[in-house]
């Protein structure tokens, strides 16, 4: 189903996003002028260049306000009187821009910043032909980009020691790109595997063939880890679909978005190689058996699958906070009190462990992989003693039982 889902979503956000470029590109805009001049003319000559402008002639503003909403265009243009004298005069000539909202959609807004944009660079121009008139009158030595803009910047990165000509925002992009990925996958196998592993269980409750199971010559560690064996297996396929369906989706939503650089993982050693893989693969794996585990042992005090689903879902929330936390932050930029909570969370080294990956810290990503597999031999055990008593047949506990509990204590 993801690999379905996602691209129809991506392919539904990229139609989306051409039509509004599409409208932006073919929209035309409203000029009223109020003044004269030859500054005026130079503008709206600069205006009518190569644009689909709607002339506004009028009385009045509040006239050619009127006439504009009766116009298919988004945004108008007034020159107010005043404009060409105070530019003359070397005083600031202001401009009015109304933007008429009618659907407030998103061509409507990019229709005004279209306007915004072609004003601007107007602007730029103009102000370097006054100060080249003024540099030429005064005979100063300089040049109209110099003085309009004194100080210009270039942005290096330093990544692992290597001086890199690229500026930084490009290199956290990039690596946002593709490290955000590793705790949506950790997340959403966790999830898929925990949510497998209890209702299997519970199904079984449910449906009186534990009892079954139990009885046949095979010990109860032989069931615990074929169960585990088999959750493991369907999360793991489940997550590489959803991997695969939401890299579909991102490529057609964002297929729009012209490329910020053209340098790869491998041009700026960023990236996970094949020991960080192995490495990252270790991770996954006593998170998922550690995982399982734990959602076997809750599972079986269920005694149907909705509650099974409901008491699961209590193990989901540890998960999901240190996921979208991290997938944004660092465990460093946090307050202190919320990295003391965070990692006492096992799941939040998985998170850690595989951002380490990406980033070639191979010795946080070994810490983690030993916290997680201390946590998991400790699940592993408490679901061994409760798989080895007919605890696992006998246990019930439900959410009727909660309530009841709490009416008893009222």
């Amino acid at each position: 189903m993801p690999i379905i889902i996602f691209p129809v979503m991506g392919g539904a956000i990229r139609i989306s996003q051409e039509s509004v470029q599409r409208a932006v590109v073919g929209a035309s805009f409203a000029v009223y002028t109020d003044d004269e001049g030859f500054v005026t003319e130079a503008l709206l000559e600069y205006l009518y260049n190569n644009n689909t402008v709607v002339p506004i002639e009028a009385a009045s503003l509040e006239d050619a306000l009127r006439q504009f909403q009766d116009t298919d265009s988004n945004a108008l243009i007034y020159i107010p009187r005043g404009y060409n004298d105070n530019l003359t005069q070397s005083m600031n000539g202001e401009l009015m821009v109304y933007a008429n909202l009618r659907k407030l959609n998103m061509a409507e807004t990019q229709s005004t910043n279209v306007v915004s944009s072609l004003i601007n660079i107007y602007n730029y121009y103009f102000s370097l032909s006054k100060i080249r008139r003024l540099l030429e009158q005064t005979g100063a030595a300089g040049t109209p980009e110099a003085i309009r803009s004194p100080i210009s910047v270039r942005y290096a990165s330093i990544l692992k020691g290597t001086v890199l000509d690229i500026p930084p925002t490009s290199i956290i992009n990039l690596v946002m790109s593709q490290s955000i990925m590793l705790p949506i996958m950790v997340m959403m196998m966790v999830m898929f595997a925990i949510q497998m592993a209890a209702t299997s269980i519970a199904l079984e409750k449910e449906q009186k063939t534990l009892e079954t199971l139990m009885t046949l010559p095979v010990s109860r560690l032989t069931v615990l880890a074929g169960k585990l064996s088999g959750s493991i297996v369907i999360a793991i396929a489940g997550s590489v679909s959803y991997l695969i369906g939401f890299g579909y989706y991102m490529n057609s939503a964002f297929a729009f978005v012209p490329e910020a650089t053209t340098m790869s993982i491998d041009e700026v050693s960023v990236g996970i190689t094949p020991f960080g893989m192995l490495l990252v693969g270790m991770v996954i794996f006593v998170t998922l058996v550690s995982a399982l585990a734990m959602a076997l042992s809750i599972a079986v005090f269920a005694d149907n699958v909705r509650s099974a689903q409901s008491f699961t879902g209590i193990l989901i929330t540890p998960i999901m906070i240190p996921a979208i936390i991290l997938m944004f932050s660092d465990i460093d930029m946090l307050p202190q009190a919320v990295q003391w909570v965070l990692l006492v969370i096992p799941y939040t080294h998985s998170i850690i462990a595989t951002k380490a990956a990406f980033l070639g810290d191979y010795f946080v990503v070994i810490r983690s992989i030993a916290f997680i597999s201390v946590w998991t031999f400790a699940v592993l055990y408490v679901a061994a003693k409760i798989f080895s008593t007919e605890r696992i047949i006998t246990a019930r506990f439900s959410l009727g039982d909660v309530r009841k509990r709490m009416r008893l204590g009222r």
